[in-house]
């Protein structure tokens, strides 16, 4: 009723206008972390520029991701049937493109995509390596408008290349976390958001709408990591705060509204970094729990998206001896992806490595690291330090037999289903 009320009032507005209200009856915007929400929900932050109207159609088509797959296996089966190893393995990998264009970057863009794959120019690689998909960081992003065409760009060169359409991802989890802020929202952090279930489903619906505009259609997001009472740790205000059950609840209502958006959810970071202060950029942190309280912790909100059908689970670069006797980072643990997170919990969705040129496996070669993570069960690398590096690795693993053409086509049918429910493959007729 109160939606129908502020729509007659707001036409056009009324969900950024409920949440702002709904904020102020539930006490979401209070200093619960210790700090000022960053905007009021349902306007721009300050100095951001962002707007919650409609600036444009979305690229690509809009629809509800749980929405029901409809003779997916046969058009999934068939294109596995006809795609070479070389545009299999292409679909396992996500790295950074750098340049703000697919076809002109500067002289520095050049160099460093020169470096990292022999080419110049993102549509060129994306041609050459038949990408999946590609993660923007700042360093893409300078407008609404650039990022928009940007990305059209890119999806034609992929489309072009194999007739697959690109998984176009962004980190975008309010707080401090956020790439986009030119005609997006911003909102707050989740340890702000934490307790309104509604506000949360509000929140990322309106944020998946808003970068699907501009082309994205992965966000990684939520985080359901679980903290220790009175220890932030490295996650800190990323996270919903330290009871299972409450970032449970809220994990499920921001996997809801992403889903509901049209774009994918990724929730992070498997099996659970919120008890660690260790900062697995720099180096790897390792999880000193048993299994008995990772049960009644980290699990809990993992189980909870999962039930909520996520479309995606990042796996963090962390040690945890009390699930894994090797001391491996979770990345390149089949005991903790394949036995732990399909076997046990039930994941039958997209797995992604968080960015293998974190410092937290810095240790392993290029190349290497991506054929391990891919036999532990993962199927998506995000961010290979050396592209070339990790394509040629993991055609090389297929010709000696290591990498067998059955674990290849589970992960390139997992990443195929996930861009089926999303409109990414060609029409069949």
């Amino acid at each position: 009723m109160l939606l129908l009320v502020i729509e007659k009032l707001n036409p056009g507005g009324a969900r950024p206008l409920l949440l702002a209200l709904m904020l102020v009856l539930f006490g979401c915007s209070s200093d619960r972390d210790g700090q000022a929400a960053d905007a009021v929900l349902g306007e721009p932050a300050a100095g951001t520029g962002a707007v919650e109207t409609e600036v444009a159609a979305p690229i690509g088509p809009t629809v509800e991701l749980d929405a029901t797959v409809v003779d997916a296996d046969g058009q999934i089966a068939d294109l596995l049937a006809s795609m070479t190893v070389e545009q299999k393995i292409g679909q396992l990998l996500m790295p950074v493109l750098s340049g703000t264009s697919a076809s002109v970057v500067d002289a520095d863009a050049a160099a460093l995509n020169q470096d990292a794959t022999g080419l110049e120019q993102p549509a060129e690689i994306v041609d050459r390596f038949n990408l999946g998909g590609v993660l923007y960081l700042e360093q893409n992003i300078e407008s609404a408008e650039q990022l928009r065409r940007f990305t059209a760009d890119l999806q034609q060169s992929a489309l072009a290349s194999d007739g697959l359409g690109l998984l176009v991802a962004v980190d975008q989890e309010g707080g401090r976390v956020n790439r986009i802020t030119d005609q997006v929202t911003v909102f707050p952090s989740a340890l702000t958001m934490a307790g309104n279930v509604d506000g949360v489903r509000e929140a990322s619906y309106i944020t998946g709408q808003q970068l699907q505009r501009q082309g994205i259609n992965v966000v990684l997001a939520p985080v359901a990591d679980v903290l220790e009472p009175d220890e932030p740790g490295f996650i800190g205000d990323r996270s919903y705060g330290d009871d299972p059950r409450l970032v449970a609840d809220m994990v499920k209502a921001s996997i809801g509204g992403l889903q509901r958006s049209g774009v994918a959810a990724a929730v992070k970071h498997w099996p659970g970094h919120g008890a660690t202060s260790t900062d697995s950029h720099r180096s790897l942190p390792n999880l000193d729990v048993d299994r008995e309280l990772w049960e009644r912790r980290e699990r809990v909100p993992f189980d909870a998206a999962i039930a909520e059908e996520v479309a995606i689970v990042v796996v963090g670069h962390l040690a945890v001896p009390g699930l894994d006797q090797s001391g491996e980072p979770a990345t390149v643990s089949s005991v903790l992806i394949d036995q732990l997170l399909r076997d046990e919990l039930g994941f039958d969705g997209v797995v992604m490595t968080d960015a293998l040129n974190m410092g937290a496996v810095d240790q392993f070669d290029a190349g290497r690291i991506a054929v391990d993570a891919v036999l532990a069960g993962a199927d998506i690398l995000l961010v290979p330090p050396d592209l070339a590096a990790a394509y040629d690795a993991l055609n090389q693993a297929v010709i000696d037999g290591e990498l067998t053409a059955d674990t290849l086509d589970r992960a390139v049918a997992r990443v195929l289903t996930l861009k089926y429910k999303l409109g990414l493959l060609p029409a069949t007729t």
